[in-house]
Parts: structure tokens; C-alpha cells; sequence
């Protein structure tokens, strides 16, 4: 950036691993949380109990034996770490000082940045967009990971800078969806040309956000009045009817999982969504009207494009397919071959994981 003199038009992303796991950064971000000032989240005893989460706990279509990629990965990650300290008071004040480090390492990159785009003279005609792909749960609800359709784990950071500074600090609290941010920068680069992939594509989804950039109170809105999550499954292909999905109004949020099961939270009066609404006589009607915004819409089944023809490597049978996630989890984990004959047998594959397992309980920043 700061040899960028040729003046031509960039377009620049940017990612930091950070706050992922392993929450491991210089000790000096440690320093500026002290455990002592860790302010814990509002947690409500026993909040799990009026929700659905554990209905669809197991492992997702296409798994393979033995992964950790199912959908009560943030249930084991909570209990595994307040298993691993004197009380869950202390278990949470360490990860979230260990989080809370993370994110103040990669604020101190971003001031890099920000330093480095303001003094080169490119502020003036440079748009700079923060945000992230996934929030997380800090054991609201039992639950530490990300992966759930609640509002920790739904909602984003999502700042905005203009050249022109005209809506600098001020708040938009119309929920919106990271697929709106290539058409918003297309409007505001006033860049011409299709978003389709040749005669047959479908045009890119998402609605420009410049009008609402522009005056965050009165600026036009063209989308729809909630925003859709869906819950990535791991696996290849993708089923309209037999994914989870959450829709995210101004004032209620409304969960529909794969097996039927809803939720339903009046954010307004809610904002921790401890009270899941599905039941109430009186929410019917707007459980009905939730049902048809979200089947208007999740795609049809003709509207998706082809999926990727992606098979394991050997033959359909389960067990062939199990060989090849061993393959696959061999070639990452080196380690795992206890005798060292080049060979991953199911007995040291086991034992390797038992140690990962009894590894991560003592440790609270251990990777997803």
C-alpha cells in the first residue's frame, strides 16, 4: 500500500486467523486483560432447555466415523472446558482473556493498515469495509463454538468507511447479509457488467447497501426485511429441505432446523433470546408467517446450480469411505502413526485422539 503510486484501481482482501483457535498471540495482548477485569457474558441457568439444538446432534449426512464436525461440537467445547477448571466462572474468564487478546493483536494490524492508507494519500478515494465470517458463543446457552443459529454465533461485525466520511459514526439496525457487500461496493465503484456466469448463470444475489451507507435512518432498503443463515453441514452437496436455517428480523428471531423443530425469539424484548416462543398459542400466526418468508427464500430445487461431483477416493461402501477419511486424516496428522511404518491403523488413530482429547481439556484455546 504504501508503494502504490501507479493510482490504478485495487480491489485488496485482507484476512487475519485471528480470534480463530488456537487463541495464541504475544503475551503482551494478555496484559491488557487482566482475569480480574474479564467481564463475564449474562448467562441464564439451564437457558438449553426450551431449544432444539440437541434434536439434530449426531453426525451430519456425508460424516465420516470419528470426525468432530457435528452440529453439538459447541455442547462438547463448553463442557469439555468448564470440565478442565475449578469453576465455569474461571473456565470462561480464561477464554474470553484469551479471545479478548486475540481480537486486540489483529486491532493493532488494522491500525497498521489504517496508518499506512491514510498517510499515502489513497483515503480519499479508498473503501474500507471490516467484518467476519461467523460469531461465537461464549457458553450462552451451553454452547462455545460457532456453527448455531443464535445470535452469537449469526451476528458479524460490519464497519463501513467512505471516502467522503459523510455517515462516519453512525449505526444502521437493519439486519443485513455478508452477500450484500459485493453488490453495495459494485454501486459505489459504479462498476458496469453482469454478476452471471455465462447465458445461463443466475444473477448474483444480495442488495447494494449504498443508500442505507448514505443515511443509516432514512436510506432505501430493497431487500427483504430479514436476513438468512444457513447452517453449513461439512459436506458437498446441499439439500434446501434438509438444512437448518435462521431468519433474522428487527425484532424476532426465528430458527427452523432440519427436522422441523423451531425456535422463536422476540429480539426486542429479548436480546439474549432466552425465551424460545414456539409453543405460545398466541406466536402462531407468526410462526406461519416466518414458515413462508423462509420457503420464499431458501432456493428450489431446480435453482441450484450443479453441485460438485466429489466422491472419496475407493469404492461407495461405508467402509471404503471410512479408509479414506483415515487417508485424509493421516495426511495431516503425521504424528498419529505410533510405530512409524508409514501406516495409520484405526488402533493408533484412536489412541492418537485420546491424547488430542485429554490434550484440549487441559487446555482452553485447543483448535476446533
Amino acid at each position: 500500500l504504501a508503494k502504490n503510486t501507479h493510482g490504478k484501481p485495487f480491489f485488496m482482501g485482507i484476512g487475519f486467523i485471528r480470534p480463530h483457535t488456537p487463541l495464541i498471540v504475544p503475551p503482551r495482548f494478555f496484559d491488557m486483560f487482566p482475569l480480574d477485569s474479564i467481564k463475564l457474558p449474562t448467562i441464564r441457568p439451564h437457558d438449553i432447555d426450551d431449544t432444539h439444538v440437541r434434536s439434530i446432534r449426531g453426525i451430519p449426512n456425508g460424516e465420516e466415523p470419528g470426525s468432530t464436525r457435528t452440529e453439538d461440537m459447541g455442547l462438547r467445547l463448553y463442557s469439555n472446558l468448564v470440565a478442565s477448571y475449578s469453576s465455569r466462572e474461571e473456565a470462561l474468564r480464561r477464554f474470553i482473556q484469551a479471545y479478548l487478546a486475540s481480537v486486540a493483536s489483529v486491532d493493532e494490524q488494522i491500525g497498521r493498515i489504517l496508518d499506512v492508507i491514510d498517510q499515502s494519500g489513497l483515503k480519499e478515494d479508498t473503501i474500507i469495509i471490516l467484518t467476519s465470517d461467523h460469531g461465537w458463543g461464549m457458553g450462552e446457552k451451553d454452547y462455545l463454538y460457532k456453527n448455531s443459529l443464535w445470535q452469537e454465533s449469526t451476528q458479524v461485525p460490519l464497519i463501513v468507511r467512505l471516502p467522503d466520511d459523510a455517515s462516519a459514526n453512525t449505526q444502521c439496525d437493519r439486519p443485513v447479509s455478508l452477500i450484500d457487500l459485493y453488490p453495495t461496493l459494485v454501486d459505489l465503484c459504479h462498476l458496469k457488467g453482469t454478476t452471471m456466469k455465462g447465458r445461463k448463470g443466475h444473477p448474483l444475489d444480495g442488495y447494494s447497501l449504498k443508500s442505507l451507507l448514505m443515511d443509516p435512518v432514512k436510506g432505501k432498503w430493497s431487500g427483504p426485511d430479514e436476513a438468512l443463515t444457513a447452517l453449513y453441514k461439512w459436506r458437498m452437496d446441499y439439500h434446501p429441505a434438509q438444512e437448518s436455517y435462521s431468519l433474522r428480523s428487527k425484532d424476532w428471531r426465528y430458527i427452523r432446523y432440519e427436522n422441523g423443530k423451531e425456535e422463536l425469539y422476540h429480539t426486542s424484548n429479548d436480546p439474549h433470546e432466552w425465551n424460545n416462543l414456539d409453543e405460545r398459542a398466541e406466536h402462531a400466526g407468526r410462526l406461519i408467517h416466518f414458515r413462508k418468508r423462509l420457503l420464499d427464500r431458501i432456493p428450489q430445487p431446480g435453482m441450484i446450480p450443479p453441485q460438485p461431483n466429489w466422491k472419496p477416493k475407493g469404492s461407495s461402501n461405508p467402509n471404503s469411505k471410512a479408509e479414506a477419511w483415515k487417508s485424509q486424516y493421516f495426511s495431516s496428522h503425521p504424528a498419529a502413526d505410533a510405530n512409524k511404518d508409514g501406516k495409520l491403523t484405526w488402533s493408533e488413530l484412536k489412541a492418537y485422539r485420546e491424547v488430542i482429547d485429554t490434550s484440549s481439556k487441559n487446555n482452553p484455546v485447543a483448535e476446533e
